[in-house]
């Protein structure tokens, strides 16, 4: 699943599943594109890639802001020449009951998470038809369709980009342009920092899985890769779900 002669930008690159597939592309000889609104979050990432070997370059965009997405979209192919790939990563998230939730929470988290993905997409796809081919990942998560509990803004804009992933799809038929989506649940990541720095809590979550215990970023990085990759050539306008077998068969602790 060489990545070897293809661009790949990552938004949200700075941190967690970003920075694991930001890491994990470069490692296939992808020239990795790292965007974050982080922008020393960005560069470290870079940094690290560079002192392994890799090849990758730091953007700081808001994928929230039309403009600021068409810019970094023209800074990325001013420096690295084509985008192949894009992986729609950037999310933010709120946890609060829905009585307590405000407008611009559910605005804010809707703009990130679910506009974000349309304008990059609308950024790149001319540049992926420009070089003959493009791949799209988008990140949504297992909220995108089961409910969870004080998410309402969060899971709404998850299940619109699992809905966006098989509309995008269809509109770039006959493009050699594939769209797909992830939806990875319990990830080890500093978005879930509250969670696994209980270490009790964590521990009763993670015997909730069928594997057993909660995933790391460079496992969801495996199945993006492979949805960035050649080797998917037939998939088009699905959701991979990396999970653990949390949302097949969650096991109660008891059982464990």
């Amino acid at each position: 699943m060489s990545l070897k002669g293809k661009v790949a930008i990552i938004t949200g690159g700075g941190a967690g599943i970003g920075r694991g597939i930001a890491e994990k592309f470069a490692v296939q000889q992808a020239d990795v594109a790292v965007i974050d609104v982080n922008q020393k979050g960005a560069e470290e990432v870079v940094r690290e890639i560079g002192a392994s070997g890799g090849s990758a370059a730091a953007f700081v965009a808001d994928v929230s802001d039309a403009k600021s997405v068409a810019g970094m979209v023209e800074q990325v192919l001013g420096k690295l020449g084509r985008i192949d790939i894009l992986v729609n990563n950037a999310g933010i998230r709120y946890i609060r009951p829905f009585a307590e939730h405000g407008e611009d929470e559910w605005r804010r988290t809707l703009d990130v998470n679910l506009t974000g993905a349309f304008l990059c997409a609308k950024a790149v796809v001319p540049a992926m038809m420009r070089s003959g081919k493009g791949k799209i990942v988008n990140v949504s998560s297992v909220a995108g369709y089961i409910g969870r509990p004080n998410r309402v803004a969060y899971c709404a804009s998850k299940g619109g980009l699992i809905a966006f992933t098989k509309a995008l799809a269809v509109d770039m038929r006959g493009r050699n342009i594939y769209v797909n989506a992830l939806a990875p649940a319990l990830i080890e990541t500093p978005f879930n920092a509250g969670f696994t720095g209980n270490t009790e809590l964590a521990q009763v979550w993670g015997k909730e899985t069928i594997i057993g215990r909660w995933g790391h970023p460079a496992e969801v990085a495996e199945a993006a890769l492979f949805l960035a990759s050649d080797a998917s050539d037939f998939i088009t306008g699905t959701v991979v779900t990396v999970d653990g077998g949390w949302t097949s068969a969650m096991v109660r602790a008891t059982e464990c």
